[in-house]
């Protein structure tokens, strides 16, 4: 097929409606991330700057360990309220008693573990070493109650598609709080501990914000969660715990086994690398209350049509974006300081997520569907190996025995989202082209990372706008092929997705 008609085939393909909610969500949503992403470095820049290297390192580490128990515990009742709310949309009295029990449920925990991780702050810092590490995780342990907090509150905004105010809120939001209130530390010449209470002041504001329709007084009471619900949040709980692994568990991981400025490095790289799925979180929250609504009518033909478009998008856009990252990166490393050795690392990490693309829509399906199961199994997994092998490959490997551990459980564990949705839902995800590609793209990006030179770098890249050009040409005839055979695979699939 020409690229001609394949540009005509695609805008037929947005016309008809198709493409455009995944589009307007890229050109909406995209402009709240494009902010979000500035602030988030420039956010970086100005902690790298304020503090010295170890008590970035130090800061990174607490900050990481938080994040990951915020998030883990926000997430499950996110995905509660996602869950409902996109099957009754309209249902504002039922989302707002949920939201209330939601909350609860994501309040009590986050506070017992602020009060338990400042009492063991002290030991947990003289075991490592790193004396400084204590001060942030006393400081910074509002900040873990907040982060769940706002974490859950987003689920309601996407449970009714209100994806932009979302991201705006979780993203784009607290970054910008940063900007405007961490130069006033500096500029005052206030205490290190006056950082932490911004970075949580930053989390707080968006929460209020978000959650102003929860104490509307013409609603009363909650909605306590169903068994079902318990069960379903709690197995996120663990997963998210398992899943939060870039920025997050392999900080942690890596200040036990290096030097605060050796954590430094890795966690500019993690922070960086973060954004390769800068696209890809947007195109997913967009897809999985779509996905919920067509679960809940059990329009199997239009689902795998759904499935089909997000994919593709993400893999295109994940691709891209990793180009984008990498060959930016040597102008921006310098802007940070001495933390060109993050270099090498930011290109291994950008691996798992290239992988990742090719399965995370399946992965979300899986989710939205009630298959809890399944993540944690993969996550529990895909933890397992990042916390153990490091330990043994550290010594050949350095901080890349981290960014190894994550390449292998991806490549091993991933495939088995594409199997299971498969064997559950009917739905093929991934075929051997697919595979090739993914192939082609691991490839050179570990090529680029053991060259070191830009001019690798820049081939590597090549490669992936290549790949990434592919599944935008062959979008638009692909999916005209889906919805003609849908009708017939349809046959295929369970009467019915159960709970």
């Amino acid at each position: 097929m020409s690229f001609s008609r394949a540009l005509v085939d695609f805008s037929e393909s947005f016309l008809r409606g198709r493409l455009r909610p995944y589009l307007d969500i890229l050109a909406m949503g995209s402009g709240v991330r494009v902010f979000g992403l500035i602030a988030q470095f420039v956010v970086l820049i100005m902690l790298s700057r304020f503090l010295p290297k170890d008590s970035f390192g130090d800061l990174m580490t607490a900050f990481g360990f938080y994040r990951l128990a915020g998030v883990a515990l926000g997430v499950g009742g996110s995905l509660v309220l996602l869950f409902h709310v996109s099957r009754r949309p309209g249902d504002i009295e039922a989302e707002v008693r949920l939201q209330r029990f939601s909350s609860l449920m994501g309040l009590i925990p986050s506070a017992l573990i602020a009060v338990a991780a400042l009492c063991l702050s002290e030991p947990v810092a003289g075991a490592l070493g790193k004396p400084s590490l204590a001060v942030w995780l006393q400081d910074l342990a509002p900040f873990l109650v907040f982060n769940t907090l706002l974490v859950i509150s987003t689920g309601a905004l996407e449970g009714r598609s209100r994806i932009s105010e979302s991201i705006f809120l979780g993203e784009a939001a607290p970054n910008a709080v940063r900007i405007v209130l961490l130069p006033l530390v500096s500029v005052l010449n206030l205490p290190e501990a006056y950082v932490a209470h911004v970075l949580t002041l930053s989390v707080l504001a968006p929460w209020l914000w978000s959650s102003r329709r929860m104490w509307n007084r013409s609603v009363r009471g909650w909605q306590a969660w169903s068994g079902w619900d318990y069960r379903y949040c709690g197995k996120f709980v663990v997963s998210t715990l398992f899943a939060n692994q870039l920025g997050a568990a392999d900080i942690v991981i890596a200040s036990i086994l290096f030097s605060s400025e050796t954590v430094a490095d890795y966690a500019v790289a993690a922070r960086l690398a973060a954004l390769f799925t800068f696209f890809q979180i947007a195109l997913l929250k967009r897809f999985a209350p779509r996905a919920g609504q067509l679960l809940h009518v059990d329009d199997h033909a239009a689902l795998r049509r759904e499935v089909d478009l997000c994919r593709r998008l993400t893999a295109a856009c994940v691709a891209l974006t990793i180009a984008g990252v990498l060959l930016l990166a040597p102008l921006l490393l310098p802007l940070l300081g001495n933390y060109l050795g993050a270099r090498g690392l930011l290109t291994w990490l950008a691996i798992p997520s290239f992988v990742q693309a090719f399965y995370a829509t399946s992965d979300r399906l899986l989710i939205i569907a009630g298959q809890a199961n399944v993540a944690l199994l993969l996550t529990a997994s895909s933890f397992a190996v990042l916390t153990t092998t490091p330990f043994a490959t550290a010594h050949w490997l350095g901080p890349l025995a981290i960014a190894a551990a994550m390449i292998f459980s991806v490549l091993a564990f991933s495939p088995i989202v594409a199997v299971r949705t498969r064997q559950l839902l009917g739905i093929r995800t991934i075929e051997p082209l697919d595979g090739a590609l993914m192939a082609a793209g691991c490839i050179v990006l570990a090529g680029s990372a053991m060259a070191g030179s830009y001019v690798s770098t820049v081939l590597a890249c090549g490669v992936l706008g290549g790949i990434a050009a592919y599944y935008v040409v062959t979008l638009a005839s692909y999916s005209r092929r889906a919805a003609m055979t849908s009708a017939h695979d349809s046959n295929l699939l369970p009467d019915k997705v159960s709970r």
